[in-house]
């Protein structure tokens, strides 16, 4: 039997560093960071990114993040949340398309919370939000999740689980662990965007970063979670209308707006 694909992408999001990448894809980093930031700025006013503050302001983190806007640490993944509100309520974040869309630079707002608690550099950021571009984008090319009724911020439990492993210092079984964990409970349905539209459209993501930090932060801990989560009778493949073929990339490229 084959090595399961999360074990493959834990491999490849502990591998990764900074070193290992090129003065374009940092700059393409940097720029689509501003990018956020800049929508973070658009959105800060709107009724949700209120709603998400005041859900986040009611918690105290030890260690705790803080999030973009905020005075006061509140928990690591409420503070993911709210950045993940901001970044992606307007809708004029980056986009990629491909089998399955997405917006990649919602992954910041998990990295800025993981990267805060961890202690984590620049650097380390970068590194990681180039970890989650690189994997949700993969998935979006493998696999469209559509037809099952499923929304497309699903591969962003994925992308941010394994992001936040690499910046919490987690090794490759509890990176593994802690995809399986994303993955298990946080497949989001495609109603979101379907019929009448709701606040939660902008939400859907920021919920997704939420989990895949939550599922990080339980790894490293020493929770396991179910495996094989891709491959397995009742894992995205096995639920799925054709077979998973996603192999994860072995060399980080410039992130695809």
């Amino acid at each position: 039997m084959s090595t399961p694909l999360a074990q493959r992408l834990a491999d490849y999001a502990v591998s990764l560093s900074y070193d290992q990448l090129d003065e374009k894809t940092v700059h393409e980093v940097k720029r689509r960071l501003l990018d956020s930031l800049a929508c973070c700025l658009g959105a800060y006013e709107a009724d949700a990114a209120a709603c998400a503050r005041r859900v986040a302001t009611r918690v105290r983190g030890e260690p705790g993040a803080t999030f973009l806007g905020g005075a006061a640490p509140t928990s690591p993944e409420l503070a993911a949340f709210v950045n993940g509100v901001l970044i992606r309520y307007l809708d004029y974040n980056d986009t990629y398309l491909s089998k399955e869309p997405a917006h990649p630079s919602d992954n910041f707002s998990v990295a800025l919370a993981a990267a805060e608690v961890a202690g984590r550099s620049g650097c380390d950021l970068i590194a990681a939000a180039v970890l989650g571009y690189e994997i949700q984008c993969r998935l979006c090319d493998a696999q469209s999740i559509r037809a099952r009724g499923w929304d497309h911020v699903t591969y962003g439990a994925f992308s941010t689980a394994a992001l936040s492993a690499k910046l919490l210092g987690l090794d490759g079984e509890r990176a593994t662990h802690a995809l399986n964990l994303a993955g298990t409970p946080n497949v989001a349905l495609r109603q979101t965007r379907a019929g009448e539209l709701s606040m939660w459209k902008g939400c859907a993501f920021a919920n997704a970063a939420r989990n895949g930090l939550f599922a990080a932060l339980l790894a490293a801990e020493g929770m396991t979670g179910p495996s094989p989560i891709f491959e397995g009778e009742m894992g995205l493949s096995g639920r799925s209308p054709a077979p998973w073929t996603c192999p994860p990339g072995a060399d980080a490229t410039a992130p695809s707006s």
